[in-house]
């Protein structure tokens, strides 16, 4: 059996990002060791593409003047898919005969002809968010998420397709409620 063919991971540059709350939490969010593997589609299909993604992420919070009562971290990909053909094709057609006389030279024959489409609708691109893993924030205002070999992969989709990672992060306390996001660099699967 042949051995499938695979590319080597391509390393993302890593992201970080710092937000100051108005009751003083100071947050970072933080992407790391991230990798990127596209490979061929396991179907072959021409309107899939899929790969593989590691990622390391954290967010803290530290500092703030009244506790955290309530934290969400959210890490995934986003997949921006640039003609969407979920829609799928249709093929039809159309035949016919028909006799033909000519009774004063006395010729006799048949007529015919075949008519047929290939029809699809092309959608604009779509953009969808694919969450990964989530946690809250622990008592010391941590959450660690690593994602190591993760399959993403997108269907329906007619010419290329990019992801990029993302991390969000919300907190709440008793005076405010703030959420925030990172986002990785674009890479086409």
């Amino acid at each position: 059996m042949p051995a499938m063919a695979t590319a080597e991971p391509i390393a993302m540059a890593s992201k970080s990002y710092d937000k100051q709350t108005r009751d003083g939490w100071n947050l970072n969010i933080l992407l790391e060791r991230e990798f990127v593997n596209s490979i061929p589609n396991l179907a072959n299909a021409r309107e899939s593409r899929e790969g593989f993604v590691t990622l390391s992420a954290t967010a803290t919070a530290t500092g703030g003047s009244s506790a955290i009562t309530d934290s969400l971290f959210i890490v995934g990909y986003q997949l921006g898919c640039q003609t969407d053909v979920s829609t799928g094709v249709q093929l039809g057609g159309a035949g016919g005969l028909s006799p033909i006389a000519d009774l004063g030279l006395l010729d006799i024959g048949v007529a015919g002809g075949l008519s047929g489409y290939i029809q699809t609708v092309l959608q604009p691109g779509v953009i969808v968010d694919l969450p990964l893993s989530n946690m809250a924030l622990n008592e010391d205002g941590r959450a660690m998420i690593d994602l190591d070999n993760i399959h993403v992969k997108a269907d329906a989709c007619g010419g290329d397709v990019t992801i990029r990672s993302y991390g969000y992060l919300r907190i709440s306390t008793e005076a405010a409620h703030t959420q925030f996001a990172i986002y990785g660099d674009p890479i086409k699967i």
